[in-house]
């Protein structure tokens, strides 16, 4: 795997394959990948399909870091960075505490697509979303600003979803690059919904920067499934990293570092000053 530099952002896209029946569970493979922390956690989903789910991804995410630390997955220790308002590590970004390093990652996942953002030496925040046919009307008069909203209901039904979409994504990576969280209400980060696939987000960070810089993903039409998903990468807006774009999908028993020759993602990068 190549190796993550200070001014680039390295993202990979993968989706959980249904390899037999949910009902098995979580794969073996993965499971040993992961802490007895988060094979803990993996159990206290009820439903077997959500076991599967978490293994999938926290395997995936600990196989593509180990090949950036070039060290083996389950040996890696994460924790958080206290939250930048309130200082609790219950909620703050998370962090990789073993081996000694400068990399830092945003991990979110959606239905079973999931989004890996990795850099060095900045915060970054990831966000993905799997349109699952929810009423997105009604949480965006909650989520969104007056602003926004009023962009969003001057469009028509099919456009609004792609808007609150990407109001929410963006708004998402902006707060899980900070660590609050939905601490905060989402309708008080502004994202300017008008600005296509790169915004300038202003969101006073206590530990990092007043403005964010954030790239909207290719918006792509979910493999055998009408849904589609939503993705956003949020990094401070001084001396953005250049945005790499990787293919990959995570496979319950596939090879070590779940990587895959098909494609999630074009093969393009985005990047440098906005």
């Amino acid at each position: 795997m190549s190796a993550v530099r200070a001014n680039e952002i390295h993202i990979w896209h993968g989706i959980v394959e249904h390899a037999g029946d949910w009902a098995s569970g979580p794969s073996a493979v993965d499971v040993a990948c992961l802490s007895e922390g988060e094979r803990a956690r993996c159990q206290t989903f009820g439903r077997r399909m959500d076991q599967r789910r978490f293994a999938a991804v926290h395997a995936g995410a600990r196989r593509i870091l180990a090949g950036c630390l070039d060290t083996a997955a389950p040996l890696i220790r994460f924790g958080r960075v206290p939250c930048c308002r309130c200082g609790d590590t219950g909620h703050g970004p998370p962090r990789i505490d073993w081996p000694d390093t400068d990399i830092t990652f945003g991990l979110s996942h959606s239905g079973d697509h999931w989004l890996l953002a990795v850099t060095r030496g900045r915060p970054v925040g990831a966000d993905v979303e799997l349109a699952s046919g929810v009423d997105t009307a009604l949480l965006a008069r909650t989520c969104l600003s007056p602003a926004e909203l009023a962009y969003l209901t001057a469009h028509d039904g099919a456009r609004r979803d792609d808007i609150f979409y990407t109001c929410w994504t963006r708004k998402e990576a902006v707060l899980k690059a900070c660590g609050i969280g939905l601490a905060v209400p989402p309708s008080s980060v502004e994202v300017a919904p008008a600005l296509s696939l790169r915004a300038r987000v202003p969101f006073a960070c206590a530990a990092g920067p007043r403005e964010w810089l954030v790239d909207d993903l290719a918006r792509h039409q979910a493999p055998g499934s009408p849904a589609r998903w939503f993705g956003a990468i949020a990094q401070p807006a001084t001396a953005p990293g250049q945005i790499l774009l990787h293919a990959t999908a995570v496979a319950a028993e596939r090879g070590s570092r779940g990587e895959s020759g098909a494609g999630s993602f074009p093969a393009r990068a985005t990047g440098g000053p906005a």
